[in-house]
């Protein structure tokens, strides 16, 4: 056998004729100084780099072909803000949203930062009072806008009215599917965190002690 082996980063995904949404593996461990946050919040590395730990969302629309017909978004959300969104659907609420938006990157030539957008709902009835059959409604949108810095907080926002849409997908579930894939997303988090922080662990606690010694 010749040639390198194919790994797939995927999780869980579910497709239907028209549509598919798609979880990847995207987690990374935080800086050894940071050990104890487990997974990656914004945590700096020694060059000043802020490092994420994230589930990736991906949402393609075949609905007017495949190959360069196909519409396709991503997003990237953090494990706790989907299992935030598994716990709603075990606790069985009807009505149930959440939003992200992210701006992100340097800006182009025109000055304008990569956007992600991200809505998900659970609704049991439409606007016309009739029962849904597919109650959970995921949407992600990609585009640009000006990035505004907060003074007071140090963080950024996509300046108001600036958001321009390049490409906008969505798809609607049902419980047992949304459920089935939580459920795995769930599942590999916990599986990875019990694989790979236990090495940050060791390494900090290791580091911590050999100072102690020193200083004694």
């Amino acid at each position: 056998m010749s040639g390198k082996q194919y790994i797939s980063w995927q999780i869980a995904k579910y497709a239907t004729d028209k549509k598919l949404i798609e979880f990847t593996d995207k987690l990374k461990l935080p800086p050894v100084e940071f050990y104890a946050h487990v997974q990656a919040n914004g945590d700096k590395t020694a060059d000043g780099n802020a490092i994420y730990s994230n589930i990736g969302m991906k949402l393609l629309d075949y609905s007017n072909g495949t190959g360069d017909k196909t519409v396709s978004v991503e997003v990237n959300v953090s494990s706790d803000e989907l299992m935030f969104v598994f716990e709603k659907l075990r606790q069985g609420v009807e009505e149930f949203s959440t939003s992200q938006e992210k701006i992100f990157g340097k800006p182009d030539e025109k000055g304008r930062c990569k956007v992600t957008k991200l809505l998900i709902i659970r609704a049991t009835k439409d606007k016309a009072g009739k029962e849904r059959k597919y109650p959970w409604f995921i949407q992600v949108e990609n585009g640009t806008g000006v990035k505004v810095k907060n003074d007071k907080t140090g963080g950024t926002y996509i300046r108001a009215n600036s958001f321009v849409a390049d490409a906008k997908v969505y798809i609607n579930l049902n419980d047992i599917d949304m459920f089935k894939l939580l459920s795995r997303v769930s599942s590999y988090v916990s599986v990875w965190e019990v694989t790979y922080a236990p090495r940050q662990l060791r390494a900090a606690k290791e580091i911590m002690q050999n100072a102690k010694e020193v200083v004694q």
